[in-house]
């Protein structure tokens, strides 16, 4: 009953993510520029869950993202899923108790999900302008609020990381 209670746990904060990225940050811009929250999400459950979970929850959250939005169906399932398996690849080789890894893990992957998805949308729309200044306005200052949200949110995902990793023995092997 533990381990269904744990993976409801993980949904459902999952959906909140997705509900406040569409129903609140999407209206709290700064500089024109809107937070990705998935990322935070994502990149902190790979970190405690590993390469496979990170996957599914990637997977999940972009399927259901780009559901949401019309920018490029797929685009950020891939985006997401390949996302939460390379961070997963990675989990042993950062303190999950150092306050400052998730952060810096989290602005290393904004700019290159942000990259990735500026290469797809002058691909996808070859008149689409991108300057210099534009994309790195956009990649420093995404960052940055991602960082800022991660360090505000620390102790929950600190919280649920530490729920999924004493379940996951018995629940999460894939």
């Amino acid at each position: 009953m533990k381990k269904i209670l744990v993976g409801l746990l993980t949904i459902i904060v999952l959906l909140l993510f997705l509900w406040l990225q569409i129903n609140v940050f999407n209206y709290f811009a700064l500089f024109g520029v809107i937070p990705n929250i998935g990322i935070i999400l994502i990149v902190a459950i790979s970190m405690y869950a590993g390469k496979n979970i990170g996957a599914v929850t990637g997977f999940i959250y972009g399927l259901v993202f780009d559901s949401c939005f019309e920018i490029s169906f797929g685009l950020y399932t891939l985006l997401f899923l390949l996302m939460g398996y390379a961070i997963g690849q990675i989990k042993g080789k950062f303190a999950l108790d150092n306050k400052f890894s998730l952060p810096i893990i989290v602005a290393v992957t904004t700019i290159i999900v942000e990259i990735i998805n500026l290469i797809f949308l002058n691909l996808k729309q070859p008149a689409f302008d991108i300057s210099f200044l534009y994309v790195t306005k956009v990649l420093l200052l995404e960052s940055a609020y991602n960082v800022l949200l991660t360090l505000l949110a620390y102790k929950p995902l600190m919280l649920l990381g530490d729920i999924i990793n004493r379940s996951r023995r018995a629940y999460y092997e894939l």
